[in-house]
């Protein structure tokens, strides 16, 4: 069976719900009708009305507000209504319509233009030729009352031309209905159209800012921040812990500054932003996004180290090839010297002199052989193989390993897992990264039960996963933040100063980064924010 509200297929659900609004408040129309024309009963009962006959007149304005009161509750909840029903409801309404005209003296009256309204709300429901029939059956209904009149009472035939533009004005309603309803169902559909292309153009957008190197931040006039990238959290060392909708102030104190002298002066050369939570220099430009200033702008921050570390691993890459062509060459009088002391160490009447001067031939040996170790993972760092995996079974395997090579104090490592997050990396630079860190924190911490901590948990940002080493020693000095990740720096004796370089490069590869952060309590706490191995 057709019906009407829910017909249309491509009527959205708002336009369904409009559509129930709409009749609704016909019914609600039709019992406001049935009130006036007990009002009219009422006024023509005190004699202020004049009525051909007063209690036919009253007993059907009772009955219209009866069916209306009836026809109200028995629709009120229905989303779909038959054009059969609506023809009915019309009929109904043209023949009592009629009867009260006829007991009130004739069409004269023209209590018919009541359905007007009615007529126009049918129209924009059905929205087809259809209701067209819904204004003949009134015209019909009205026009035989009239000639009916006139047969008994022989009376002047000048109301039929009365009724027949009544008649006109119910077609003209209900055209105008259709063509109101017809444009309100194409707005709607191009409104439709044009929030899917929008929703796929914010989509498309929201994809290409979060893959931007350089970080992304949206300010409005108002200096709320309403939008950024992961980029920026990551630059700005804030990692999810402010949200949109709040002051730039709050969001970094620093590019707040920039902001207010933007607002004020304009544009102007700046010096770069140093970014204390994560040792980085930032470039920062500001596109407004209006006409003037005062509209909000478009924040992108350039870390101005990248071309520095694409320099040096340019650099790095060049000597890991090298590396890679002679390893065999000294890896292999290495392994020859290494196992000629350890021949000579083994000898029992060795003076402790000679025993002392190969002990340090022994230990730079070793030096040598991880120093080319390191270089070579460097020329590896672009054959990742990702995957996806738990990472509480992955860093019990770790820690269990680790202690036992490491020789780490049993329960010296605490590790702490939340929300049983999966991890999207390379398992090789991963164990690579973690393994490096826990071995300096070891080395620099108390050497006690608890002393290193590993947490690992979803990130604030979905698609984001958090891992930090925390250790309880000294920390990281102030003087040697900034040279921390940088290549062959190092503050232990024996160290190639390559571990916590090689890190980074392994995490950027990975798509994830590696950051000491700042914090108030004592020892270093290195956290890395990797993509989640949940699927999408």
């Amino acid at each position: 069976m057709t019906t009407i509200v829910l017909r249309e297929t491509t009527l959205s659900g708002e336009s369904q719900d409009r559509a129930q609004r709409i009749l609704a408040l016909l019914n609600l129309y039709r019992l406001g009708c049935g009130g006036l024309f007990l009002i009219i009963a009422a006024a023509a009962d005190l004699g202020m009305f004049p009525v051909k006959d007063f209690a036919v007149f009253a007993t059907i304005a009772v009955a219209y507000l009866a069916l209306g009161i009836g026809i109200y509750w028995r629709l009120r909840d229905r989303q779909e209504i038959a054009p059969r029903t609506l023809a009915g409801l019309i009929a109904l309404d043209s023949v009592l319509i009629a009867l009260l005209s006829q007991s009130a003296g004739g069409i004269s009256h023209s209590l018919g233009i009541v359905l007007y309204p009615t007529l126009a709300g049918y129209g924009w429901l059905v929205r087809d030729r259809l209701a067209l029939l819904f204004a003949a059956v009134p015209s019909v209904v009205l026009l035989t009352g009239d000639f009916l009149h006139i047969l008994q009472t022989r009376s002047d035939s000048a109301s039929i031309f009365q009724t027949g533009l009544i008649g006109l004005g119910f077609f003209a309603t209900s055209v105008l209905g259709i063509l109101l309803g017809r444009y309100n169902q194409a707005s709607e559909q191009l409104a439709a159209k044009r929030g899917v292309d929008l929703a796929s153009l914010e989509q498309v957008n929201q994809l290409i800012i979060q893959d931007m190197q350089d970080g992304v931040l949206v300010v409005d006039g108002e200096s709320l921040v309403r939008g950024h990238n992961a980029q920026a959290e990551r630059l700005l060392g804030i990692y999810g812990k402010t949200r949109d909708g709040v002051p730039l102030s709050r969001f970094s104190p620093a590019l707040a500054s920039y902001w207010a002298d933007w607002r004020q002066y304009g544009w102007k050369e700046e010096k770069p932003l140093a970014v204390q939570g994560t040792q980085r220099l930032l470039r920062v430009r500001l596109m407004p996004v209006g006409a003037d200033r005062a509209a909000g702008a478009i924040v992108f921050l350039e870390d101005l180290g990248r071309a520095q570390a694409q320099a040096q691993q340019l650099k790095l890459a060049a000597l890991g090839r090298l590396t890679a062509n002679i390893a065999h060459e000294v890896r292999n009088p290495l392994s020859a010297i290494n196992h000629a002391t350890e021949l000579l160490q083994e000898n029992p009447g060795l003076p402790e002199t000679e025993s002392r001067l190969l002990g340090i031939i022994h230990t730079n040996a070793t030096r040598i052989n991880r120093i080319v170790s390191d270089v070579l993972e460097l020329n590896r760092r672009d054959r990742i193989q990702t995957e996806s995996f738990d990472l509480e079974p992955f860093l019990s395997a770790l820690i269990e390993e680790l202690t036992q090579v490491e020789g780490i104090t049993p329960g010296g490592v605490l590790v702490s897992v939340l929300g049983g997050p999966r991890i999207r990396f390379d398992r090789g630079h991963l164990n690579q990264i973690l393994w490096n860190l826990l071995r300096n924190a070891w080395q620099h911490g108390r050497q006690r039960e608890g002393s290193i901590r590993v947490a690992a948990r979803p990130g604030y940002s979905a698609g984001h996963v958090i891992l930090e080493v925390q250790d309880d020693g000294e920390g990281v000095p102030a003087a040697n933040r900034g040279q921390l990740f940088e290549p062959f720096f190092t503050t232990r004796p024996g160290g190639t100063g390559l571990g916590l370089y090689v890190a980074r490069q392994l995490a950027e590869a990975n798509t994830a980064s590696l950051e000491l952060v700042d914090r108030n309590g004592p020892g270093a706490l290195f956290r890395i924010l990797a993509q989640s191995g949940e699927s999408k």
